[in-house]
């Protein structure tokens, strides 16, 4: 569900170039190294971010370098139900 709405969310922002986003079940970490390696695969410039979403939460999830603008755009990486 995630990867559709953010292949929406590029295609309303002007993006020329979409990276193809892989479905990785897993934890967080698990899902945020295979996007990240798939995007580096692909030609783009990806990194892993380590944080919390909320207090007692940590997560990780993927930036990657938008070809067209240069802005660091974010897979936030979220798996339904969690």
């Amino acid at each position: 569900m995630y990867k559709h709405l953010f292949i929406l969310i590029l295609l309303l922002s002007g993006c020329a170039s979409i990276p193809n986003v892989p479905h990785i079940e897993g934890d967080c970490v698990d899902r945020a190294v295979a996007i990240r390696q798939s995007l580096k695969e692909q030609g783009y410039e990806a990194r892993i971010v380590l944080g919390m979403i909320n207090e007692k939460e940590g997560h990780a999830w993927v930036e990657y370098k938008d070809e067209k603008t240069g802005e660091w755009k974010v897979i936030r990486n979220y798996q339904d139900g969690n």
